[in-house]
């Protein structure tokens, strides 16, 4: 076996060293003198940011590089260095794996070695170019003092680690701190976390990796409100005098809850079984604040740092309703069986592709938004012309505002599938350009300066639940990776209809206001979304909570 390289004993050491010194705050006496607490606390608090570091963390950064340095060779560089580091990512995951299978290693173990010196090699020509790249790129960990300089006033941030005995809860303010050792262990939070989830499955048409199925008429799915209001009472509660004060709060999240939006938490108990007049007056965590996931605490000031862009009109691009062959949709029970046949020995089915059912609620949902931009400042790829080519054709580099409504491939439900896709309309034979599939590596090479990506498909927001896996999934960190400084991502499969009113609104909302901050904006449509009286579906959480808004949450323009 290949000895292992500089940085990846330093990344051991330094994960090894963080749970160390995470350790020694945590199990400090509770009659320690309150300096001492609070000294051991922010210690804490900057090692479990070692320990979350994330692909998605250093994409951010790296966004914030490229910016700092404008257009140009410099930041082609810094584009090609960001390949390579994917690049010797997926390397080293196949090396793993080739090892842990008696494998032939060394054609994996030459590649990585050539990409390891040319990766070694673009950072010293980059950093003789630009001498604050590093601090652009690789921003250390952030304490108390350094992220409530960040902070506006009416923002907090909240960090949540758990392990196999509790959950970690950090909390800080413009004006204050506050963290706890929740008794909740990893798995007790994965089993809360999954009875939340049971009843979030949609309820209507819906868009995911199965065919859509039409509502059996207006039914109110059960909530469990005890796991709902129990993870707010373990995990929030301790810490909410420190969160008073806010109105938006960015929130950083590992293992199972990473696969759980926090707008649906409870602030009091209620029944399982609700009404929609109950679930409408139901204290969800949605009304109390505007939430924005970040890959971790230094991804805030990668975000704030990075300088602001010169002002340019607004451009929407629109790829959805891709034209597949299905025509009717199965009864209601068959929309959870898995696809398994998307590839075979030849490799991508194009048959399986053409298989899912349309999706024309997408076309009317793309229109919604782009009726909101002058004519001449939209580009709408719909049916046939949504297709993988057309994606990888179109100059994006100077839209602001990118959405991709249509079937989103998880990895894991796919037999065959290694990353997670995005379909489109397939071409009558596939090739490299085109297959029907955008797969997450082929996203992260398109070349984007987004202030906004909307993914308006399945579970594109988290990752597959794997223990040790990042919490966003492989499409989520692809977009950040390819210049998106901003995503709406979705836990589950999205409701036509809930999926064009949000969107729209939400950035209707934004136009009207330009002072509003994204996360603002999507609360607002969220809550309009919820008292709808016309459909009472609607004011059940499948329905309204599967987006949520990752990276910069403030106002768009």
């Amino acid at each position: 076996m290949d000895r292992p390289t500089p940085s990846a004993l330093r990344a051991f050491s330094t994960r090894f060293a963080a749970r160390l010194l995470l350790c020694s705050a945590l199990v400090a006496s509770p009659v320690a003198a309150q300096t001492d607490r609070d000294r051991l606390s922010e210690r804490a608090f900057e090692g479990a940011q070692w320990v979350l570091a994330t692909q998605a963390a250093r994409a951010v950064a790296q966004v914030g590089a490229r910016a700092a340095v404008g257009n140009g060779p410099l930041a082609e560089k810094i584009r090609t260095r960001q390949g390579i580091e994917d690049a010797l990512d997926r390397q080293r995951r196949m090396l793993a794996k080739a090892i842990a299978a008696s494998g032939d290693t060394a054609a994996i173990s030459a590649s990585t070695v050539r990409l390891t010196n040319r990766l070694d090699q673009l950072d010293s020509e980059i950093r003789a170019e630009f001498p604050r790249y590093a601090e652009f790129a690789s921003p250390r960990p952030l304490g108390y003092g350094a992220l409530q300089d960040l902070l506006d006033q009416d923002e907090a941030l909240v960090l949540f680690l758990s392990d196999r005995t509790a959950t970690y809860v950090w909390a800080i303010s413009k004006t204050g701190t506050a963290w706890h050792r929740a008794p909740l262990s990893s798995r007790q939070l994965g089993q809360l976390v999954r009875r939340v989830r049971r009843d979030l499955d949609p309820t209507g048409p819906s868009r995911a990796a199965v065919p859509l199925s039409a509502p059996s008429g207006p039914r109110i799915a059960p909530f469990d409100a005890d796991a709902a209001y129990q993870l707010y009472t373990d995990l929030l509660a301790p810490v909410m005098d420190t969160l008073a004060g806010a109105s938006h709060v960015y929130v950083v999240k590992d293992g199972a809850l990473a696969s759980l939006p926090l707008s649906v938490l409870l602030t009091s108990p209620a029944p399982n079984e609700m009404d929609a007049k109950d679930l409408r007056a139901a204290d969800w965590l949605l009304n109390a604040f505007a939430l924005t996931t970040l890959p971790a605490v230094s991804s805030l000031s990668s975000i704030r740092n990075t300088p602001p862009r010169a002002p340019r009109p607004p451009r929407f691009a629109g790829f959805g309703n891709p034209r597949f062959a299905a025509v009717s949709a199965p009864p209601l029970q068959a929309a959870s069986r898995a696809i398994n046949s998307f590839f075979d020995a030849g490799g991508t089915n194009l048959d399986a592709i053409r298989a899912l059912a349309p999706l024309p609620g997408t076309a009317r949902e793309l229109r919604k938004i782009a009726g909101l931009f002058p004519a001449n400042a939209v580009t709408l790829s719909l049916g046939a012309k949504a297709t993988e080519a057309a994606v990888k054709s179109t100059d994006l580099s100077g839209t602001s505002i990118i959405s991709f409504a249509t079937h989103g491939l998880i990895t894991g439900d796919i037999s065959g599938l290694a990353e997670p896709a995005l379909a489109f309309t397939p071409p009558d034979t596939a090739s490299d350009i085109d297959d029907g599939l955008l797969t997450a590596s082929e996203a992260s090479t398109l070349d984007l300066d987004a202030d906004w990506v909307i993914l308006s498909a399945c579970n594109t927001a988290a990752g597959d639940g794997t223990p040790g896996a990042e919490g966003l999934s492989g499409l989520a960190r692809a977009f950040l990776f390819a210049g998106a400084r901003s995503i709406l991502v979705s836990h589950w499969p999205v409701r036509d209809d809930v999926a064009a009113t949000l969107t729209a609104d939400t950035l209707r909302r934004l136009n009207e206001n330009s002072a509003l901050r994204r996360s603002q904006a999507l609360q607002q449509a969220i809550q309009d979304v919820t008292q709808n009286g016309a459909d009472p579906t609607l004011a059940h959480p499948s329905a309204w909570a599967p987006f949520v808004l990752v990276g910069d949450g403030g106002a768009l323009y």
